[in-house]
C-alpha cells in the first residue's frame, strides 16, 4: 500500500519540467509581444523595431530610433482532447469518461522598457511569463491516476545592455531572473479503498534561478540585416511538498492516516530550464514590403530524467523524460497599407520534443503550424496600437504512457489546436 502513494507522489512530482502548454512546444511559451504573434512568432532575432528586442536580441537595442515602453496582453484558447483508455492490467480498464477540452483558457501579459543613453549605448527590462498551463481533467476520468489538474506559472525578469560596436555590428547581453512555481494534483489508487471515494495526491512548489541571454545583430545596408541570439539553460532548484486529502469516509481511519503521513512532506528537484539558439533574417523587399525568416533550436535533450529526492523518508524517484532537440522556423511579411497602417502576416513550424512513447497526459504536447495575421496602428506619432490573431494547427498524437501499476497505461491519440489573440501598446519618447 505504501508503493501506492509512493507511486501517486512521484508521478506529480514529475510535472514540473513536464507540464506543457497547448501553444509551444515542449513547455515554452512564445507569446512575448502582439508583433511577434502577427509574424506567427517570426522575425523577432532581426527585427529590431520595438523594445521587444530586449528578450528577443538585447543587441537590437542601441538600433532603435528612441527611447520605448511596450505593454502587451494576450488570451490564450488552446484546447487537447482525449480518446482513448487506461490499462490497470491487461484487459483491466479504469473506469470514468474521456475527459473534455482539458487545457484551460489563459490570459499573460508582457512589458519591456528601452532607454537609449546614447547613439550607442541602449539599457533595457523585459518582464513575463516564458512557461504556464492551466489544465484540469474531471475527476472520473479514465486517466485521474495520472493526473488531473496541473497549475505551472514562470515569472522572468531580464535586464540588458545593448552597445554598437560599429554602424553595422550591434552586440548585447543581460541576466535573466526566473521564478518558478506549481501545483499538481492525481487520484491515488488505493485498490480496495478506492470504493470509500478518491483519495486525491497534492503536490505544490517553487524555485528560483538565474541565466543570460546574448546577441549580435549586423546591418549590411539599410536595407539588410541579420540576427544571432543566445538564451543560457537555468537550472533551479524546487522546494516540493507533498500531501494526500483522502474522502470523509477514510480521513479517521488510523491506518490510511498513517499510509498517508508517511508519504507527505518535503523534498527537493533540481529542474533544468533548456538553452536555445535563434538566428534570423531581415530584408525590406520595397518602401512598402518587409520579408523576415527565422529558425531556432532548443536543447530539450538536456531532459533524460528527473530525481525526487524526499526529505522525510520516503523514497526516492527517477522519473524518464527522453526529450529530444527541436527546430522552430518560418516566414513573414510586412506590408505598409499606409503611412501610419502595417499589415503582418507569418507562417511557422514548432516540432515537438516528444513521440508518443514519451508524451504524457500533463504534457499532451505535438508539433504544431502557426498561421497569424496582426495589424499596427499609430494614430499618432508617439504611440503606435498592435492588434494580432494567430491559430496552431496540431495534428493528432499518440500516447502510449505505462505510469506504473497503481496509475495504469494510457492508450491512445490527443488532438488539439490553440487560438492566441495579443494587443500591445508602445509608446515612445
Amino acid at each position: 500500500m505504501k508503493h501506492l502513494t509512493t507511486t501517486a507522489a512521484a508521478g506529480a512530482a514529475a510535472t514540473f519540467i513536464l507540464a506543457a502548454p497547448a501553444y509551444a512546444s515542449g513547455f515554452a511559451l512564445r507569446e512575448t509581444d502582439a508583433i511577434s504573434l502577427g509574424n506567427a512568432y517570426v522575425g523577432g532575432v532581426s527585427r529590431a523595431s520595438d523594445a521587444a528586442t530586449v528578450v528577443l536580441n538585447p543587441a537590437g537595442m542601441s538600433l532603435l530610433e528612441s527611447s520605448e515602453l511596450f505593454g502587451n496582453v494576450f488570451y490564450v484558447g488552446p484546447s487537447a482532447r482525449f480518446s482513448g483508455q487506461n490499462y490497470l492490467a491487461p484487459g483491466v480498464r479504469t473506469s470514468g469518461n474521456q475527459g473534455g477540452r482539458n487545457v484551460n483558457s489563459a490570459a499573460t501579459a508582457s512589458s519591456y522598457g528601452v532607454w537609449k543613453v546614447n547613439k550607442r549605448l541602449a539599457l533595457g527590462y523585459s518582464f513575463g511569463t516564458p512557461f504556464g498551463l492551466r489544465m484540469d481533467y474531471p475527476q472520473n476520468w479514465v486517466g485521474r491516476y495520472q493526473s488531473l489538474v496541473t497549475t505551472i506559472t514562470d515569472y522572468e525578469l531580464s535586464l540588458a545592455a545593448s552597445y554598437r560596436v560599429t554602424n553595422k555590428l550591434s552586440i548585447g547581453l543581460g541576466p535573466r531572473f526566473d521564478f518558478l512555481s506549481g501545483r499538481f494534483t492525481q487520484a491515488a489508487n488505493l485498490g480496495a479503498l478506492n470504493q470509500y471515494g478518491t483519495t486525491t495526491a497534492d503536490l505544490s512548489g517553487n524555485g528560483f534561478g538565474f541565466g543570460y541571454n546574448a546577441g549580435l545583430m549586423y546591418k549590411f545596408d539599410d536595407k539588410t540585416q541579420i540576427g544571432i541570439t543566445y538564451r543560457s539553460r537555468i537550472s533551479i532548484p524546487v522546494a516540493i511538498k507533498t500531501k494526500f486529502a483522502p474522502p470523509w469516509s477514510l480521513a479517521a481511519n488510523p491506518f490510511v492516516q498513517g499510509l498517508l503521513a508517511s508519504e507527505s512532506g518535503h523534498g527537493k528537484m533540481q529542474v533544468t530550464l533548456p538553452d536555445s539558439v535563434a538566428f534570423g533574417f531581415t530584408r525590406r523587399v520595397t518602401p512598402r514590403l518587409t520579408v523576415m525568416l527565422q529558425g531556432e533550436w532548443t536543447h530539450w535533450s538536456l531532459l533524460q530524467q528527473l530525481n525526487a529526492i524526499s526529505d522525510h523518508g520516503g523514497l526516492n524517484t527517477t522519473i524518464p523524460v527522453n526529450w529530444h532537440n527541436t527546430w522552430f522556423g518560418g516566414v513573414a511579411v510586412n506590408y505598409a497599407l499606409r503611412k501610419n497602417v502595417l499589415l503582418r502576416s507569418g507562417f511557422s513550424y514548432d516540432q515537438s520534443p516528444v513521440n508518443s512513447r514519451n508524451r504524457l497526459t500533463r504534457a499532451p504536447d505535438s508539433s504544431r503550424f502557426t498561421l497569424s495575421a496582426g495589424v499596427e496602428y499609430s494614430p499618432i506619432k508617439m504611440v503606435s496600437l498592435d492588434l494580432s490573431y494567430a491559430h496552431l494547427f496540431t495534428p493528432r498524437g499518440s500516447i502510449n504512457n505505462d505510469a506504473g501499476n497503481n496509475a495504469g497505461q494510457l492508450i491512445g491519440q490527443y488532438s488539439g489546436h490553440g487560438n492566441v489573440v495579443g494587443f500591445g501598446m508602445r509608446t515612445h519618447f
